[in-house]
């Protein structure tokens, strides 16, 4: 119970739409975009060192990583990257000689927040960005390290933009971003503006969204037939 207030709270009007998307994972498994896969699965990790820990909340939505654990980052890592895990704070930003990399799904010096490309879709925009960004204090504020745009689609569904900034820019970013780090002329751009930072939608933009991913979801279908 304690979770799903949570929940409530934080996605106001997404609520509805974030239990039925739970719901359909539940009982037909994750995208296969969004599917996990542990990290043995992995060559290039396969004989990785696991230190496992237990993050420390500061707050509500803050975490930090234990000072031994950032130690030993900070004696045998140049950079880390971080997957799947909440807001982070603290040494560990620092740690690394490079920092703490991390994935956006949007352009943060236009879009800031959660939800993905959600915005960029009810916005009717002609694109929608990735960016790989060098945490600090601020969020989805860091330094770019490297950025890619991907095309929207008149006919595209959320799902459609989501799968695309997985499996067309993400990987290859990661490869761009520590390609560029290990540049010694390289230094992360410091963006001169960011975008204004969306929590949850409004009930008329969750109304938006649910009106045009129905109707593109129509047209898919057609398409198809």
């Amino acid at each position: 119970m304690r979770y799903l207030f949570r929940r409530s709270r934080d996605w106001g009007a997404w609520l509805p739409v974030w239990a039925v998307t739970e719901l359909s994972r539940t009982i037909r498994g994750p995208p296969s975009h969004d599917e996990p896969r542990h990290f043995s699965t992995i060559d290039a990790l396969a004989n990785a060192d696991v230190v496992r820990c237990s993050p420390t909340w500061e707050d509500e939505i803050w975490r930090s990583i234990p000072d031994p654990v950032v130690d030993r980052i900070a004696d045998e890592a140049d950079v880390a990257v971080r997957f799947g895990f909440g807001l982070l704070m603290g040494r560990i930003l620092d740690a690394p000689d490079c920092g703490v990399l991390s994935f956006h799904f949007g352009d943060i010096r236009e879009y800031r927040g959660r939800i993905g490309p959600l915005w960029e879709f009810i916005h009717g925009e002609g694109s929608v960005g990735v960016t790989l960004q060098q945490l600090t204090g601020q969020i989805d504020g860091g330094r770019i390290v490297a950025i890619d745009h991907v095309p929207l689609h008149d006919h595209d569904t959320y799902g459609a933009i989501k799968r695309r900034q997985r499996t067309s820019a993400m990987s290859e970013l990661l490869i761009d971003g520590l390609t560029n780090l290990n540049n010694p002329d390289f230094e992360p751009t410091v963006p001169d503006s960011l975008g204004t930072y969306r929590s949850a939608p409004s009930a008329l933009e969750v109304l938006a969204f649910l009106r045009k991913n129905g109707a593109n979801a129509v047209r898919r279908e057609l398409s198809v037939l």
